[in-house]
């Protein structure tokens, strides 16, 4: 029998072919091992503080919305009365930003405007004091 150049080379191409494959299915192996490996933990903490977060925006966006109030909701306008001193309402000028005025008597009609730099106070202590309840608030 004559085994021919040919031949040989087709075998060795072949035996190339297969040989190659080898390494890559093995590498694609490791490769999964490797991401399967791999995961990401957070602290509670870190999704509490994450949580509060998320829910401190959607009470504020109640608030922009003008939906209907509810404990928390009044809660936290009434804290911020209390540090204020006088009786606040909150409301939506524009549908952006938060709106605070002092009542007087407790009564909407003769509700007095704050100046911008008052408002703009107010709604950072009022994004304090959201977190802060809502943080307590989380089980």
């Amino acid at each position: 029998m004559t085994i021919t150049n040919f031949d040989v080379q087709q075998v060795l191409r072949t035996y190339h072919r297969q040989l190659a494959e080898k390494t890559r299915l093995s590498r694609e192996k490791v490769y999964r091992k490797i991401i399967q490996q791999d995961s990401i933990t957070i602290s509670q903490e870190s999704r509490r503080r994450f949580l509060t977060d998320r829910i401190t925006q959607e009470i504020t966006n109640q608030f922009l919305n003008g939906s209907e109030r509810n404990e928390t909701m009044e809660a936290i306008v009434g804290q911020l009365s209390q540090e204020y001193g006088k009786t606040l309402e909150v409301s939506t000028n524009d549908g952006q930003n938060l709106d605070f005025k002092v009542l007087s008597n407790g009564k909407e009609q003769g509700a007095k405007n704050l100046s911008a730099t008052e408002n703009e106070e107010l709604n950072k202590r009022f994004i304090d004091i959201t977190k802060t309840i809502v943080y307590d608030n989380l089980v």
